[in-house]
C-alpha cells in the first residue's frame, strides 16, 4: 500500500471509530444528530477498510467481510472507546456498553482475520478470560462510581472558577451565571452557597439544542432521572426547581437554599443527563 493511501485509510478508519464513540458519548443515539454521527462513522470506517482491502497483498478480505464484520468492528470499537470515555458520567450505561463493544470487536476480528491465526479453543479461552476481566472490571467500576458521594463529582470542569460571584446586597440575592452547551455540560458545574442564601441563576444556552437547569437534592434528581429513563414517553413533573431554555436563549431561576449539604443540577432533555449534563452545588452551613 502506498503511503498516501495508507494515511487516508488510517484517517478514515479512526475517524469512523471516533464518530461512533461520539454518538455513544452524547446521547446513545437518543438525538437525531447522534444517529447521523454514528452512520457517518460507519461510512468512514468502511471507506478506510475498503482502501486497505484494495491494497492488501494477500487479498484475504472480501466484500462480505468488509460490509458485514467490518461494520460490526466499527460499532464494537466505537462502543468500547465511547463507553470508556464517559464511564465517570454514566456508569449505569457504560457497564454494558463497554463489554458489548469489546465482544463485538473481538468476534469481528476473529471472523475476518483471526481464524487463520488462532485455533478455536485458544480463541475461546482468550475470549473467556479477557471478556471476564472486562465484564468484572466494568461492574466493579460502575458500582464504585454509583456509590461515590455526589460532591466528589468534579468531571468536565470548563476552567471556570468554582466560587460564585459576590452578592449584590441591594437586590437581596446573589447572581450566578450558568452556561449550557451541546457538549452536555454546565459551566460552572460546581460551586458553593450558604444555607438560607437566595441565588438568582442567569442561564444561557450556547448550544443548538434545548437544555434545562433543574436544581434539587441529589437523591431526588437521580431517582427522577431513572424514572424518566424507564418511562421516556410519559409526561413527568420535574422535581426541584427548573427552567427550560431553547437554543441560543436565556432564562432565570431564583432559589433559596433552605438546608446545608450537597445539592445537584441536572438536565433531563433526552439523553443529556446520561451524557454527563449534571453538576454539584455545595450548600455550606451558616457560620
Amino acid at each position: 500500500m502506498s503511503f498516501h493511501r495508507q494515511h487516508i485509510s488510517t484517517l478514515a478508519k479512526y475517524a469512523g471509530i471516533s464518530f461512533i464513540a461520539g454518538a455513544v458519548n452524547h446521547g446513545m443515539f437518543s438525538e437525531n444528530r447522534s444517529y447521523a454521527t454514528a452512520a457517518l462513522g460507519v461510512i468512514f470506517f468502511v471507506f478506510g477498510s475498503y482502501l486497505e482491502m484494495r491494497s492488501s497483498i494477500h487479498g484475504v478480505k472480501r466484500w462480505s467481510d468488509l460490509l458485514g464484520f467490518g461494520i460490526l468492528a466499527s460499532i464494537g470499537l466505537g462502543f468500547f472507546t465511547g463507553g470508556l470515555q464517559h464511564f465517570p458520567d454514566s456508569p449505569d450505561r457504560s457497564i454494558w456498553v463497554v463489554p458489548l463493544g469489546f465482544f463485538l470487536s473481538l468476534m469481528s476480528l476473529y471472523l475476518t482475520e483471526g481464524r487463520a491465526k488462532i485455533a478455536w479453543r485458544a480463541f475461546a479461552m482468550y475470549a473467556f478470560v479477557s471478556g471476564a476481566i472486562v465484564v468484572l472490571g466494568s461492574i466493579g467500576l460502575a458500582r464504585y462510581l454509583l456509590n461515590k458521594p455526589v460532591h466528589d463529582d468534579h468531571d468536565h470542569a470548563h476552567g471556570h472558577a468554582s466560587a460564585a460571584p459576590e452578592s449584590d446586597k441591594s437586590l437581596g440575592f446573589r447572581v450566578v451565571d450558568i452556561e449550557m452547551d451541546d457538549h452536555m455540560q454546565f459551566a460552572p458545574n460546581h460551586f458553593s452557597v450558604v444555607a438560607g442564601e437566595s441565588i438568582q441563576f442567569m442561564v444561557s444556552n450556547k448550544g443548538k439544542l434545548r437544555h434545562e437547569l433543574v436544581v434539587g437534592l441529589p437523591d431526588e434528581l437521580l431517582a427522577h432521572a431513572k424514572q424518566m429513563k424507564d418511562a421516556p414517553n410519559q409526561s413527568h413533573q420535574h422535581v426541584g426547581n427548573a427552567v427550560s431554555v431553547p437554543a441560543g436563549g436565556k432564562g432565570e431561576l431564583l432559589i433559596t437554599f433552605s438546608s446545608s449539604g450537597p445539592w445537584a443540577m441536572a438536565c433531563y432533555e433526552p439523553g443529556h443527563y446520561e451524557a454527563g449534563m449534571k453538576g454539584v452545588i455545595e450548600v455550606l452551613p451558616q457560620k
